[in-house]
């Protein structure tokens, strides 16, 4: 995999998904219903808690191969992550999911702007911002 860089990281999160909600709520109603059925979500209160969750297990790896070069990457049950994710936040007002999504985003960007360039070349930091910034917009591309 290509290293990505911190202003690539940045990029992606203070334009694409700083303007996540936005571009959902631009969508008709009808074209917001489609979206959430082909991501496997029923309000986007759960699509927002599984990206938010994801974010701040993320961060939190993230700083622990910091603080420790052999912190290895947990193995996950991706269902069950992601279920657990939904249960979390699905049954919040999706004002409020809103809000903390915004508030995990910003404390990516935090992170991202707060890492050495040495943090950056590690390839198991790089590439754990990748699947949670770069990649998991892929996932959830709304155009």
């Amino acid at each position: 995999m290509t290293k990505i860089t911190r202003e690539q990281f940045l990029d992606r999160l203070q334009n694409d998904w700083q303007n996540y909600t936005g571009r959902f709520y631009r969508l008709s109603p009808q074209a917001q219903k489609a979206f959430l059925e082909k991501q496997g979500y029923v309000k986007l209160a759960g699509l927002l808690g599984h990206i938010v969750a994801w974010w701040q297990d993320g961060a939190g790896v993230v700083q622990k191969m910091r603080g420790d070069p052999g912190f290895a990457n947990p193995e996950y049950d991706v269902d069950l992550f992601n279920a657990r994710a939904v249960e979390k936040f699905g049954w919040l007002d999706e004002s409020e999911v809103v809000r903390i999504y915004e508030t995990q985003r910003q404390a990516m960007v935090d992170l991202v702007s707060g890492l050495t360039d040495a943090d950056l070349e590690s390839e198991r930091i790089n590439t754990r911002l990748y699947y949670e910034i770069i990649m998991h917009w892929d996932e959830h591309l709304l155009v």
